[in-house]
């Protein structure tokens, strides 16, 4: 039974890995690079699930477990960590959520106000960035939505931004941290979902698709009508997200990261 499971497990990896390789090959990463990023993960899980002990013995735990040699797990874990790679796509994200649920920068029916980026006692694209990125300087923050789009100046010093969504444009780190996030939520949903016995204690997690398929002129108009239906559907999540009163910074309550996502596939040729 273990081995037809392990079977299974090895089968599935195999189908996931697939889309994430084509990823890592047209981003000219070679199999040597992807085989240490995962030898550092493997020694990564197991010296972070039990992490007393020195580094020789979460060495050797780690080779016991990965049958990674013990020198090379040593060497893994006294490595520097790797170093960040910049991406805005977080605080985007939060300034443009703001920009669009905050009722300080939004008008009658709920529409986002037009900005400066400062303006003495009224709403200023300034405030807003205070209040949702307090890290990020105003003024950078309001240059780089201008360079991807999603803010326009559309008049001396005012700045109307023209989307709620933001979706990086392909293969650049924020884009790229953006597979990782949905794919590491999606596998960490299913495998909770596995291994929860309670079901009142699973998540969320449901699939439709056509059983037979449908025809491929119709793939158009079945986009049209995802598309349309899903946004409504995850503003109105967004908006019930953002009336919750934020978590304290005191720290006497541990605040949850949470959300929910909504994608539509379309199965390419199974490359293995």
């Amino acid at each position: 039974m273990a081995s037809e499971l392990k079977a299974a497990l090895l089968a599935a990896y195999t189908r996931l890995l697939c889309p994430l390789v084509r990823i890592l090959l047209r981003n000219g990463v070679s199999y040597p690079e992807f085989a240490e990023t995962a030898k550092k993960v493997f020694v990564t899980v197991v010296a972070n699930e039990s992490p007393t002990g020195d580094a020789e013995t979460l060495a050797a735990r780690a080779a016991i477990r990965t049958g990674i040699t013990k020198s090379e797990a040593l060497r893994v874990l006294l490595e520097s960590e790797s170093p960040s790679i910049e991406s805005n796509l977080n605080r985007i994200t939060r300034v443009l959520t703001g920009w669009h649920t905050d009722t300080t920068f939004t008008g009658p029916y709920g529409l986002p106000l037009e900005l400066q980026l400062e303006q003495r006692d009224r709403p200023d694209f300034s405030s807003l960035v205070r209040t949702y990125c307090p890290d990020t300087q105003p003024a950078a923050m309001l240059r780089e939505l201008v360079r991807i789009g999603v803010v326009r100046e559309i008049e001396n010093g005012w700045f109307r931004v023209l989307t709620r969504t933001y979706l990086p444009k392909t293969d650049v780190p924020d884009s790229l941290e953006r597979i990782g996030q949905a794919v590491q939520h999606l596998i960490e949903t299913v495998e909770h979902n596995r291994q929860e016995m309670d079901v009142d204690r699973r998540l969320f997690e449901r699939t439709v698709y056509a059983d037979d398929g449908i025809c491929e002129e119709d793939l158009p108009r079945f986009k049209r009508y995802v598309q349309g239906r899903s946004q409504v559907l995850l503003e109105d999540i967004d908006n019930w997200l953002s009336q919750l009163e934020k978590p304290s910074t005191d720290q006497s309550k541990r605040a949850i990261q949470t959300g929910i996502g909504i994608y539509h596939y379309v199965e390419k040729e199974t490359d293995i």
